[in-house]
C-alpha cells in the first residue's frame, strides 16, 4: 500500500467516526480527494516526523469555484510509524499560501518539438 492509500484510509475512518460519510473522488480529477460532508479534502500522506510543506496547485484553486469555502487539507504524516493528523481549514490554507512562480515546459512540447540527435557511444 502506497503511502497515500494509508494516508486516504487513515482520513476515511477519521471522517467516518466525525459522523461525516467520506466518499474517494480522487479518480474524478475534481481537485480534491475525498467528499466528506460539505467538506471537500485533499489528502497528503508524508513518511517524515513532522509535516512538512505541500503544494496546492492554481488549476485546484481555479477548478474549486465556489466550494473553495469547504476545500481542507488533511496532513498525515510520520505514517509509517505513529500516524499522526493534521488539519487545515480554508481560512488556514488561504491565509497561509505562497505564491512561487514556475514555468512549465510540457513533456509533450519537448517530445514533439524537441531536436533528436543521435549520440553514440565510444567504446
Amino acid at each position: 500500500m502506497t503511502t497515500e492509500q494509508k494516508a486516504m484510509k487513515i482520513v476515511a475512518k477519521y471522517e467516518l467516526k466525525q459522523g461525516r460519510r467520506p466518499h474517494d473522488v480522487s479518480k474524478t480529477k475534481c481537485g480534491y480527494d475525498i467528499k466528506s460532508g460539505n467538506r471537500r479534502i485533499e489528502v497528503k500522506g508524508q513518511k517524515r516526523q513532522r509535516a512538512g510543506w505541500i503544494t496546492i496547485h492554481n488549476s485546484i484553486v481555479r477548478n474549486l469555484g465556489r466550494e473553495l469555502a469547504q476545500y481542507y487539507v488533511y496532513v498525515v504524516y510520520d505514517i509509517d510509524r505513529e500516524s499522526k493528523l493534521k488539519i487545515l481549514d480554508p481560512d488556514t490554507i488561504f491565509k497561509n499560501l505562497k505564491i512561487e512562480s514556475h514555468f512549465l515546459l510540457t513533456a509533450r512540447a519537448v517530445n514533439e518539438h524537441g531536436k533528436n540527435i543521435e549520440i553514440k557511444n565510444d567504446k
